[in-house]
């Protein structure tokens, strides 16, 4: 039986966090997000998606709007897949921006541990950002393996 996964402590790596939205007509769109956090009481992920202004990623970003956020870490490959509707979406803020810091340190970490450059790594942080809160509906393991696609 694999390992129950610990998700609070999973945010808190270095992660590499992909997230999906979709258009009114279902056209999926994807972008990275960073600095991913838990609420209290584990039931919203706030994060900050890479999101230009004019960007499909911006419009989708409604509240009410689906979203699925894929979180894996890079060194032991533990991932998970969290889906919900926006609730909250924000500018910003230096609190953020500042979570944003520490995890791109923690992903340049991980990234190293399996041998991607820290110059490569840091290219793939994006300068324009939404701060984005989901309630998260659907939880689920994906980690490669015979459970992956399990629900947590």
């Amino acid at each position: 039986m694999a390992a129950a996964i610990d998700l609070e402590e999973l945010v808190q790596q270095g992660v590499a966090v992909i997230v999906a939205s979709r258009d009114p007509a279902s056209r999926p769109e994807l972008s990275r997000a960073w600095a991913p956090s838990l609420s209290d009481d584990g039931g919203r992920l706030t994060m900050c998606v890479e999101a230009a202004a004019d960007s499909a990623m911006a419009r989708n970003l409604e509240p009410g709007s689906p979203v699925a956020a894929t979180l894996a870490r890079l060194a032991s490959h533990t991932t998970v897949q969290l889906k919900g509707p926006v609730v909250e979406v924000a500018t910003l803020t230096q609190d953020r921006l500042d979570a944003v810091t520490e995890h791109v340190d923690g992903f340049i970490a991980e990234a190293a541990a399996v041998g991607v450059p820290e110059s490569i790594a840091r290219a793939l942080v994006g300068a324009e950002l939404l701060t984005v809160t989901i309630a998260i509906a659907e939880r689920f393991d994906e980690t490669p393996g015979s459970g992956a696609g399990r629900p947590l």
